[in-house]
Protein backbone atom coordinates (compact mmCIF):
# COMPACT_ATOMS: atom_id res chain seq x y z
CA UNK A 1 0.00 0.00 0.00
CA UNK A 2 3.31 2.32 0.32
CA UNK A 3 3.70 2.46 -3.21
CA UNK A 4 0.26 3.11 -4.13
CA UNK A 5 -0.10 6.45 -5.93
CA UNK A 6 -1.68 9.16 -4.18
CA UNK A 7 -4.98 10.45 -5.96
CA UNK A 8 -4.32 14.05 -7.41
CA UNK A 9 -7.34 16.09 -5.46
CA UNK A 10 -7.60 19.50 -5.81
CA UNK A 11 -8.80 21.96 -3.35
CA UNK A 12 -10.98 24.97 -4.60
CA UNK A 13 -10.74 28.50 -3.26
CA UNK A 14 -13.34 30.77 -3.68
CA UNK A 15 -14.20 32.58 -0.80
CA UNK A 16 -11.70 35.11 -0.29
CA UNK A 17 -10.57 35.02 3.60
CA UNK A 18 -9.84 30.84 2.19
CA UNK A 19 -6.57 32.66 1.43
CA UNK A 20 -5.17 33.52 4.91
CA UNK A 21 -5.09 29.81 6.00
CA UNK A 22 -3.41 28.98 2.82
CA UNK A 23 -0.92 31.64 3.29
CA UNK A 24 -0.48 31.08 6.79
CA UNK A 25 0.18 26.93 6.01
CA UNK A 26 2.98 28.05 3.15
CA UNK A 27 5.22 31.11 5.15
CA UNK A 28 7.79 29.56 6.05
CA UNK A 29 10.48 27.75 4.47
CA UNK A 30 10.21 24.44 7.06
CA UNK A 31 6.64 24.24 6.20
CA UNK A 32 6.79 24.51 2.55
CA UNK A 33 9.32 21.29 2.79
CA UNK A 34 7.35 19.05 4.93
CA UNK A 35 4.51 19.52 2.97
CA UNK A 36 6.78 19.05 -0.08
CA UNK A 37 7.40 15.64 1.73
CA UNK A 38 4.47 14.39 2.64
CA UNK A 39 2.94 14.72 -1.23
CA UNK A 40 5.05 12.14 -2.08
CA UNK A 41 3.84 9.13 0.81
CA UNK A 42 3.02 8.88 4.37
CA UNK A 43 5.08 9.86 6.67
CA UNK A 44 5.03 9.28 10.66
CA UNK A 45 5.07 11.93 13.27
CA UNK A 46 8.14 10.48 15.08
CA UNK A 47 9.86 11.09 11.35
CA UNK A 48 8.90 14.78 10.88
CA UNK A 49 9.66 15.20 15.04
CA UNK A 50 12.92 14.13 14.76
CA UNK A 51 14.27 15.93 11.52
CA UNK A 52 12.27 19.28 12.36
CA UNK A 53 11.67 19.14 16.11
CA UNK A 54 8.21 20.55 17.93
CA UNK A 55 8.05 23.14 14.48
CA UNK A 56 7.21 19.99 12.27
CA UNK A 57 4.83 18.56 14.56
CA UNK A 58 2.80 21.89 14.28
CA UNK A 59 3.19 21.96 10.77
CA UNK A 60 1.22 18.99 10.52
CA UNK A 61 -1.17 20.30 13.51
CA UNK A 62 -1.70 22.80 11.38
CA UNK A 63 -2.19 21.22 7.81
CA UNK A 64 -4.56 18.74 9.49
CA UNK A 65 -6.66 21.56 10.85
CA UNK A 66 -6.70 23.42 7.65
CA UNK A 67 -7.59 19.38 6.34
CA UNK A 68 -4.66 19.79 4.10
CA UNK A 69 -3.71 16.25 4.93
CA UNK A 70 -5.59 13.03 5.98
CA UNK A 71 -4.40 10.89 8.49
CA UNK A 72 -4.03 7.42 9.57
CA UNK A 73 -2.19 5.35 12.42
CA UNK A 74 0.47 2.83 11.54
CA UNK A 75 1.08 -0.78 12.22
CA UNK A 76 2.41 -1.86 15.54
CA UNK A 77 5.31 -3.01 13.94
CA UNK A 78 5.79 0.47 12.13
CA UNK A 79 5.14 2.48 15.33
CA UNK A 80 7.38 2.96 18.23
CA UNK A 81 8.17 0.83 20.91
CA UNK A 82 5.54 -1.50 19.57
CA UNK A 83 2.86 1.56 19.42
CA UNK A 84 1.56 2.53 16.57
CA UNK A 85 1.16 6.59 15.54
CA UNK A 86 0.04 8.78 13.17
CA UNK A 87 0.97 9.27 9.63
CA UNK A 88 0.53 12.03 7.67
CA UNK A 89 0.31 12.62 3.69
CA UNK A 90 -0.98 15.71 2.14
CA UNK A 91 -4.57 15.65 0.82
CA UNK A 92 -4.40 17.73 -1.95
CA UNK A 93 -1.77 17.44 -5.04
CA UNK A 94 -3.31 21.27 -6.69
CA UNK A 95 -5.14 24.20 -5.66
CA UNK A 96 -7.72 25.74 -8.26
CA UNK A 97 -8.10 29.90 -6.61
CA UNK A 98 -10.86 31.57 -8.43
CA UNK A 99 -12.09 34.83 -6.53
CA UNK A 100 -12.87 37.98 -8.03
CA UNK A 101 -13.28 41.07 -5.11
CA UNK A 102 -12.65 44.76 -4.78
CA UNK A 103 -9.54 45.84 -4.10
CA UNK A 104 -10.37 47.22 -0.87
CA UNK A 105 -11.58 43.41 0.74
CA UNK A 106 -8.21 41.95 -0.74
CA UNK A 107 -6.41 44.33 0.84
CA UNK A 108 -8.18 43.97 4.50
CA UNK A 109 -7.45 40.18 4.22
CA UNK A 110 -3.99 40.71 3.39
CA UNK A 111 -3.59 42.78 6.41
CA UNK A 112 -4.99 40.64 8.84
CA UNK A 113 -2.86 37.41 7.13
CA UNK A 114 0.30 39.51 7.27
CA UNK A 115 0.22 40.69 11.15
CA UNK A 116 3.15 39.83 12.97
CA UNK A 117 2.74 36.68 15.53
CA UNK A 118 2.55 38.82 18.56
CA UNK A 119 0.24 41.68 16.83
CA UNK A 120 -2.20 38.94 16.19
CA UNK A 121 -1.63 36.73 19.28
CA UNK A 122 -2.63 39.84 21.71
CA UNK A 123 -5.73 40.24 19.23
CA UNK A 124 -6.92 36.98 19.19
CA UNK A 125 -6.84 36.70 22.73
CA UNK A 126 -8.32 40.27 23.62
CA UNK A 127 -11.33 38.71 20.89
CA UNK A 128 -11.39 34.99 22.84
CA UNK A 129 -11.59 36.93 26.46
CA UNK A 130 -14.21 38.96 25.25
CA UNK A 131 -16.18 36.29 23.89
CA UNK A 132 -16.51 34.74 27.34
CA UNK A 133 -18.12 30.69 27.47
CA UNK A 134 -21.50 31.14 25.18
CA UNK A 135 -19.43 33.60 22.28
CA UNK A 136 -21.00 36.84 20.80
CA UNK A 137 -22.87 37.62 17.69
CA UNK A 138 -20.13 38.32 14.93
CA UNK A 139 -21.84 42.14 14.88
CA UNK A 140 -21.45 42.67 18.71
CA UNK A 141 -17.67 41.67 18.19
CA UNK A 142 -17.34 43.81 15.15
CA UNK A 143 -18.75 47.10 16.74
CA UNK A 144 -16.48 46.23 20.00
CA UNK A 145 -13.40 45.76 17.92
CA UNK A 146 -13.87 48.29 15.14
CA UNK A 147 -13.84 45.69 12.37
CA UNK A 148 -15.64 45.31 9.14
CA UNK A 149 -17.54 41.48 9.26
CA UNK A 150 -14.57 40.45 6.46
CA UNK A 151 -11.60 41.74 8.99
CA UNK A 152 -13.45 39.98 11.71
CA UNK A 153 -14.33 36.55 9.63
CA UNK A 154 -10.28 36.79 7.91
CA UNK A 155 -9.18 37.36 11.64
CA UNK A 156 -11.12 33.82 12.76
CA UNK A 157 -10.41 32.09 9.77
CA UNK A 158 -6.74 32.50 10.74
CA UNK A 159 -7.30 31.58 14.75
CA UNK A 160 -6.44 28.51 16.61
CA UNK A 161 -9.24 29.53 19.70
CA UNK A 162 -12.10 30.83 17.50
CA UNK A 163 -14.50 29.61 14.95
CA UNK A 164 -17.39 31.14 13.39
CA UNK A 165 -20.65 28.70 14.43
CA UNK A 166 -23.59 30.45 13.06
CA UNK A 167 -24.21 33.97 13.58
CA UNK A 168 -21.48 33.74 16.19
CA UNK A 169 -17.76 33.98 17.12
CA UNK A 170 -17.20 31.24 19.48
CA UNK A 171 -14.21 29.67 21.63
CA UNK A 172 -13.09 26.59 19.85
CA UNK A 173 -13.25 24.54 22.95
CA UNK A 174 -16.84 25.68 22.86
CA UNK A 175 -17.73 23.50 20.14
CA UNK A 176 -17.42 19.92 21.40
Amino acid sequence: MNGAKAMIRTKVVNDSTDLIPLMRAFDTPIKKEIFKEIQSEWKPLSEIREKYGDTGEEALDLFDRMKLVETRWSTSEEGISGKPQKKYRSYYSAFNINISCPVNEISEIFTIASLNDAEYAKLEQDIYDFLGDDGKFSNTVSEQFHFSTLALKSIVKRSNLLAIKGLKVVRKSTLS
